[in-house]
């Protein structure tokens, strides 16, 4: 929540400050098609439940919902600008970005369970595709855009069945997955080349399969099968050469 409130508070504090220092500025040339742009970001990664369902060898289901605390995350982008017209703009970009959440709540088949250590790490590496819409005020655009790539995850996990044991480790770290991401946001030029941008983005990685031990006993228990889905805000800039 400490981040989530830090990163409403960043953007919102952009939007109030920079159009009254835009005004002392003056007017900001557009950047025109073949420019490229270097950019970076940091926010929020929201919490989020995720369920992990399987089974053991004899056929016993095994079902683990997680609830995820806010976690930091930040990326680098290098783009391009595709087109752009009277329509707006229109931008190709290379993104990286990685975050960490820790875990704070699992439930084993409907029963919490004592949490030992949780954490999920996630870094994407994709291709965006965004339009700009024309500027508002000389300064101002909205944005709409969609990504593809490639997503990994870490799972950092133990618990405890109950009191006294077993512990149970789940230490999976999956890549190459497939990663689709949908970006909506806003951005006001300083000029210079240089622009303030602030962005939600809602990012999945498709369906993984996720290693269960029996860490007391060192045997594997199950094998789970699970997705992986978040909501991101951040606050950034991007830098035209």
């Amino acid at each position: 929540m400490r981040n989530l409130v830090s990163t409403l508070a960043a953007v919102g504090a952009l939007f109030v400050t920079v159009p009254a220092f835009a005004q002392a500025r003056p007017t900001a040339e557009e950047p025109g098609a073949g420019s490229i742009y270097v950019g970076g970001f940091l926010g929020d990664r929201f919490g989020r439940e995720q369920t992990l369902r399987g089974a053991t060898p004899a056929g016993l289901p095994r079902v683990i919902e997680t609830d995820a605390k806010d976690g930091l995350t930040g990326g680098v982008v290098l783009g391009a600008v595709a087109a752009t017209g009277d329509w707006g703009r229109a931008r190709v970009e290379a993104e990286f970005s990685a975050s960490r959440n820790t875990l704070k709540r699992l439930d084993l088949n409907g029963q919490q369970r004592t949490l030992l250590e949780g954490r999920r790490s996630v870094t994407t590496e994709m291709v965006n595709l965004i339009y700009d819409t024309p500027r508002i005020a000389e300064r101002l655009r909205f944005s709409l855009g969609a990504g593809i790539g490639h997503g990994a995850i870490d799972y950092d996990t133990r618990y405890l069945v109950a009191a006294d044991g077993p512990a149970i480790n789940i230490p999976t770290s999956v890549s190459g997955k497939l990663a689709l991401q949908g970006i909506a946001g806003a951005s006001v030029s300083l000029g210079g080349g240089l622009e303030l941008v602030a962005d939600v983005r809602y990012a999945r990685i498709g369906r993984h399969q996720v290693e269960r031990f029996n860490a007391t006993a060192g045997t594997l228990d199950s094998v789970l099968s699970t997705r992986y889905s978040n909501v991101i805000a951040t606050g950034g800039f991007r830098f035209f050469f």
